[in-house]
């Protein structure tokens, strides 16, 4: 399922930028979508470099805030448990 992301015009730039240089210098022909997907993949397994590189803007979380983020983020409990929790959360609000 495809998501719509705002992005700033500088950086459809450096998309576009990088989408004309991969074409130049080594003949592949992407799509903006594969370029996205590419970068966030490369950006996930670089995370600690991305965190140095965002670490400075906003503010950081306080103790109990990380905490309970990491709370929410954890699963706990066996596949059943897992499914539940999936199931729970793809479907609340959900009349069927």
């Amino acid at each position: 399922m495809a998501e719509t992301v705002r992005i700033s015009r500088g950086a459809k730039q450096l998309l576009e930028e990088l989408r004309a240089r991969l074409l130049l210098e080594a003949g592949v022909r992407v799509t903006l979508q594969e370029l996205v997907d590419a970068a966030v993949a490369l950006a996930a397994a670089r995370s600690e470099e991305l965190v140095k590189m965002l670490g400075g803007r906003g503010r950081r979380l306080s103790l109990e805030e990380a905490e309970r983020l990491l709370d929410e983020l954890s699963i706990d409990g066996g596949p059943e448990d897992v499914e539940e929790d999936l199931e729970r959360t793809l479907y609340a609000g959900s009349t069927g």
